[in-house]
This record gives structure tokens, sequence and C-alpha cells, in this order.
């Protein structure tokens, strides 16, 4: 998929408030050309893949071109959500980012053998944070192909 030729959408997995606001952050001051959808657990995240409601207006909820996941969240965490979309047959293709404050090593293992296509650990700092999700854009929407849905 070129992704000049459409504007690209980020699903953001996220329970915390404080850090979905630094990941707009991060992609306002990156000027990141996307659009932002957020959930926070993965049981919204898995309706709003699969267009269903409150998600089933798909002009207003359109299918992600990438997932930024957080691996610790209430109802169903990281772990069981990527699990989920691997095991579904219409979502499994969908890149995958754990994007997360835990750096046990345990949990970057589970993610690459549960089927995470990347692991990163969320920067302390705004400046390395917005540095960060820059990286990401230039690599998954201007160096990667990704498949259009």
């Amino acid at each position: 998929m070129n992704m000049n030729m459409q504007r690209a959408v980020i699903l953001l997995v996220e329970d915390s408030p404080a850090d979905q606001i630094i990941v707009q952050r991060a992609i306002e001051d990156g000027k990141v050309d996307c659009d932002l959808l957020i959930v926070d657990n993965g049981m919204e995240a898995l309706k709003l893949l699969r267009g269903e409601s409150p998600y089933d207006d798909r002009d207003k909820y359109p299918f992600p071109h990438l997932m930024l996941l957080d691996i610790n969240m209430p109802v169903m965490d990281g772990r069981e959500t990527l699990h989920a979309v691997r095991e579904d047959g219409a979502l499994k293709h969908l890149p995958v980012i754990m994007l997360t404050t835990s750096s046990r090593d345990k949990d970057v293992l589970d993610s690459y053998r549960l089927g995470v296509n990347a692991y990163i650990t969320k920067p302390m700092n705004e400046t390395a944070f917005v540095n960060a999700v820059m990286q990401l854009e230039k690599f998954w929407f201007q160096l990667v192909s990704l498949p259009s849905s």
C-alpha cells in the first residue's frame, strides 16, 4: 500500500488517559499525517476492528493500517487482544506494535510468540517519545508496504 495515496489510520489501544494524550501530542509534534482512533481496552479494539456496534460506521471508524497496543489494560489486556487478532482470519494481517512501559523480558518474548510485529518500550521523556513516533511513521507508512485492509 502506498501511504502517499491515502491518509494513514492508527488505532491506539491504551487505557491511560495521560498516555493517550502523550501519543496524540507525539503524533501532532512529529507532524505524522494520520487519523488516530483511540479505545481503552482490547474488547473495544476488537469491536472496532470487526466493525461491530458502536463502531459500525466505517466512515467514522475506518479499519486501521496499524495498531499500537498497550500490554497492561483492564477488561482485555494486550496479550489477549493480540492473540484474538492473530486468530481471526479477517484481522491477522493487521500490523501490531506493542507500545508499553513494560520492558520485562517475559512480556517481550510473550508478545513476539503471539505474533506482534514490533515491541517498543515507551520512552519516558516527551522528546524521545516524539522521535519514536516519527520513526514509526517513517518505517510503517513510508518504507513498508501495507495491505489496504
